[in-house]
């Protein structure tokens, strides 16, 4: 009998060990195997609370305790599964930002989280849009709707809900860039942002005492009048700006093209995110270059042809405020010579 109770009491003992055992390895301390109880982080705990609500099905907690383990400890696995969670709960735009940047090092997940998380991006990136932004000073900030991007690159990526959004680039010293523009679902914008320098302030001019105005000399007979004066010069200058401005303007395309094949180039390489890498950093800095060429070519082509509109109104209008003398009418002279023969067009027009 003493030995039966004995048998029992050790069962007994064994069954409580076990169980208590079962409990901690469920809930609490894992054990190493030396023995000795491996304390879980903080955010290996919630990442673990944020596994049991997934399973059950309870994607509002599962979210919660999977953002709670990435902000203590931004593992790509974690990034990943938050990114999934919340995909599930109809935030692509927020899933997507933190599914791109789960696979941003693939090397450390294993290849069905990998697998996971990249379905669950492309998923997410058909019912968004993206933008790359592009500014011509690495140093100026980057604003979205508003939104601070960042500063000290030279080239953006961010995702972005369909619609109407305004990109702008400040720095100090330079005239804030505004570029207006819609994100397609599904698609990828290209934003360009170039900065020019402030124009100097311009000193009040020191006042003048009049000087006495002389008469002015009589018109000799035959000469050109002012407004033939101002019509052929306002003619020749609105057809250099004309000139001029087209030049600039199919160099600007010329330019443009040329960027948009490295932009596509670069994405065939590096993806959209390329210019994070310092592998792509040359060619990031050659594409903002030339970004910035092509709109410095774009506002002389613009500029040209104001100036070009301007001389020609100016031309215009002296037939009104400055008409041509009557006893100046327009003529034609017949001229022949031993070489052959010509008409001259004598008179104000």
């Amino acid at each position: 009998m003493a030995s039966t109770g004995r048998l029992l009491l050790a069962v007994t003992a064994a069954a409580v060990v076990w169980s208590r055992a079962a409990v901690a390895a469920e809930e609490g301390p894992s054990a190493g195997p030396s023995g000795a109880a491996t304390i879980r982080s903080e955010g290996e705990e919630a990442f673990a609370r944020g596994e049991r609500a997934r399973r059950a099905g309870r994607w509002e907690d599962a979210e919660a305790s999977y953002r709670a383990a990435w902000k203590a400890d931004p593992r790509p696995e974690f990034a990943g599964e938050l990114g999934l969670s919340e995909l599930a709960l109809g935030r692509p735009r927020d899933a997507a930002e933190h599914l791109r940047e789960s696979l941003l090092y693939p090397e450390t997940l294993q290849l069905a989280a990998q697998r996971r998380f990249r379905a669950g991006l492309e998923k997410a990136e058909r019912e968004i849009s993206s933008a790359t932004v592009a500014v011509s000073r690495p140093e100026a900030e980057v604003f979205i709707d508003g939104r601070r991007i960042g500063r000290g690159q030279g080239m953006y990526f961010v995702y972005l809900d369909p619609g109407r959004h305004e990109a702008r680039g400040k720095l100090e010293g330079y005239v804030d860039d505004v570029y207006p523009f819609e994100a397609q679902r599904g698609r990828e914008s290209m934003v360009g942002l170039h900065l020019e320098p402030k124009p100097p302030p311009t000193a009040a001019p020191a006042p003048v005492a009049p000087a006495p105005v002389a008469p002015a000399p009589a018109a000799a007979p035959g000469g050109p009048s002012a407004g033939t004066v101002f019509r052929v010069g306002g003619i020749a200058l609105a057809s250099a700006g004309v000139a001029l401005g087209t030049g600039f303007a199919l160099a600007a395309a010329a330019r443009g093209d040329e960027a948009a094949a490295q932009a596509e180039a670069l994405r065939r390489r590096g993806g959209p995110a390329a210019c994070m890498y310092p592998e792509h950093a040359d060619a990031c800095a050659a594409l903002a270059d030339r970004n910035g060429a092509r709109g410095t070519l774009e506002t002389a082509a613009w500029a040209s042809f104001i100036g070009a509109g301007v001389a020609g109104a100016v031309a215009i209008s002296s037939f009104w405020w400055a008409p041509a003398p009557r006893a100046s009418a327009v003529r034609a002279v017949a001229l022949a010579t031993a070489e052959g023969g010509a008409v001259l067009f004598v008179g104000a027009w």
